[in-house]
């Protein structure tokens, strides 16, 4: 992705463009290989993350006698690992005799004793979603004459339900994944289509088999941190094997084992004497494993997220590992020895670059507009925002590539030199051509170094963006929208507006507690409405209560797309009043 379209050397050895070798067509073969059969394989189409739509029984529920389960049920299927849903009474301690085959995978459900004493009993649950991130949550229900569970101990559990630093940890060592295993593809696709000299070859195999071994310990390291995520109990989960195996048999294990197969080969195979395809074909493997998990497996239509993935992919690994080692071979060259060599190399690497740029272009086009769905969800989202902060990296490097094609490498390009001969050669003595490529020269040395530092920040941040929920879903694109804000005096209020699309809508809102249940603290609530991009309101409209810290308003008043403002103003006594504001994205 680093398209200096360098000019023909004005040169006795003129870099002259060369025809599709053999290796190269088979690098080429493999990529359309590796897309067709990922498009094979690919699962139905589901929504990107699961949610719960119903507790049974609810959460809240007062019982007169215990239940025989409890059951969730999810608006897709669901993968369920060992202790994916548990039942603990008051004293935290667990009550549930395991899980029951419902035969759906969107309903799990586990059986209580038939004993159950009266008193109060608390669900936790952790799933995973078809795009191998966790979702969990907690609920309380109550039997007989017994007690609510206590809020300090329903925040104990709701703390284990929760993945702790597991998930950003999950995010960093997939970051690293993604510069380690991007850089060894691209190291190998650099040593077939980029590089001639045996000394070349040499340099892209010293740095992309130690980036291949840091990329096995990265990958193998994120399955014990997926399975504290998995159970949210802790990273004492990563020491349980069954709960391993479940991780292993999860898209995310297939993804993870995959990945670290191809690195270990590439390791193994690429010897001194190796064909440079053997190890090309190990690190396209190792680079199309990203996209065996993660959110383009879940998100209609689901062969183009798939194949534009892949695409994104391939493309980035031949674009960042080309800048790296683009930028070693230039700082092992000098001007003096290796002008026109360079000049070649620099060449072949420009129309490789070409080729990577409108593929990753394309295949980031394909993805983002099912995966952010409007301008709306881009600019109100934490997805939006990382895809957003991304393309600007992106415009830098085509700005730096576009300034080096244009300025730097027609300087140096545009020197005559003799073949065998020297800058320091008395025809060429006080010749300003020579000055300008030695100013050329280092200043492209320098911005090639730059563009490998900024595409390497681009890869962490993907590394984030596969793990954070896509902006279609979170801005309720996908059919309603959620967000939460807080209220006061230790309050959240909590705003779901149903279906989030210009007309009719349900707004519902739950004032919560600091242990996420709602509460009774509030009397009285209403909202009012207004339209940022048109300037309308504030609209005022009083919701009616619909049960323990619920209230629900049904409303034309949505009338516009784009971003509405919704202030709640909350009574909690006569003379005590909380607000928040939140801002929704509401879709056409």
């Amino acid at each position: 992705m680093h398209p200096h379209l360098a000019t023909r050397p004005t040169t006795r050895r003129a870099v002259r463009p060369r025809r599709l070798s053999p290796s190269r067509a088979v690098v080429w073969v493999m990529m359309l290989v590796v897309i067709g059969a990922s498009w094979l394989v690919a699962p139905s189409p589901a929504s990107a993350h699961a949610m719960l739509t119903s507790t049974d029984p609810a959460d809240g529920a007062e019982l007169a006698e215990a239940p025989d389960a409890v059951t969730l049920t999810f608006n897709e299927p669901v993968e369920v690992p060992t202790g994916a849903l548990r039942v603990f009474d008051a004293d935290a301690q667990r009550v549930d005799t395991g899980l029951l085959d419902t035969g759906d995978r969107a309903v799990v459900s586990a059986a209580l004793p038939e004993d159950l004493p009266d008193g109060g009993y608390v669900i936790t649950y952790r799933v995973i979603s078809d795009d191998a991130h966790p979702v969990g949550g907690v609920s309380s229900f109550t039997v007989g004459d017994g007690f609510a569970v206590d809020d300090a101990t329903i925040g104990v559990l709701a703390d284990g339900a929760e993945a702790g630093l597991a998930r950003p940890l999950g995010m960093v060592l997939r970051g690293l994944g993604y510069l380690a295993t991007l850089f060894v593809g691209g190291a190998a696709l650099f040593a077939v289509t980029v590089a001639r000299r045996t000394t070349d070859r040499t340099a892209a195999r010293r740095l992309a088999v130690p980036a291949a071994l840091a990329g096995v310990v990265v990958t193998l390291l994120g399955v014990p941190v997926q399975a504290a995520a998995l159970t949210g109990d802790g990273f004492a989960a990563a020491v349980s094997m069954v709960t391993l195996g479940d991780v292993i048999g999860s898209s995310f294990g297939t993804s993870t084992l995959v990945r670290a197969a191809a690195l270990v080969w590439l390791v193994v195979l690429w010897r001194p004497r190796t064909p440079p395809i053997v190890p090309a074909i190990a690190g396209l493997a190792a680079v199309a494993s990203f996209a065996l998990d993660g959110h383009q497996r879940t998100v209609e239509p689901t062969w183009l997220l798939m194949g534009g993935d892949l695409v994104h992919l391939v493309a980035g690994a031949s674009w960042f590992g080309g800048l790296v080692l683009l930028a070693d071979a230039l700082r092992r060259r000098s001007l003096d020895d290796d002008a026109i060599e360079a000049a070649g190399m620099v060449a072949r690497f420009s129309s490789v670059a070409l080729v990577s740029f409108g593929l990753v272009a394309a295949g980031g086009v394909a993805m983002a507009v099912p995966l952010v769905g409007s301008i709306g969800a881009l600019t109100g989202t934490t997805y939006g925002w990382l895809l957003v902060v991304k393309t600007a990296a992106v415009a830098v490097l085509v700005l730096v590539a576009f300034y080096n094609r244009q300025r730097l490498v027609p300087a140096i390009t545009a020197l005559r030199i003799p073949a065998g001969g020297s800058v320091d050669a008395p025809s060429l003595e006080g010749d300003r051509r020579v000055r300008r490529a030695g100013t050329a020269w280092q200043r492209l040395r320098r911005t090639v170094r730059l563009e490998a530092a900024v595409i390497a920040g681009v890869l962490v941040v993907t590394g984030v963006l596969v793990a954070t929920q896509p902006a279609s879903e979170a801005a309720g694109f996908g059919g309603l929208y959620e967000t939460t804000a807080p209220l006061g005096n230790g309050l959240e209020i909590d705003v779901v507006v149903d279906p989030n699309e210009v007309g009719r809508n349900a707004i519902h809102l739950y004032v919560l507690d600091e242990t996420g249940r709602p509460s009774a603290e509030v009397e009285d609530l209403m909202i009012e409405l207004t339209s940022l991009p048109e300037g309308i309101g504030p609209i005022p409209i009083e919701p009616f209560f619909a049960g323990p810290g619920h209230w629900v308003a049904n409303s034309d008043e949505l009338a516009f797309a784009g971003d509405w403002q919704i202030r709640v103003v909350a009574g909690t006594d006569r003379f005590t009043e909380l607000s928040a504001e939140v801002t929704v994205p509401v879709a056409p």
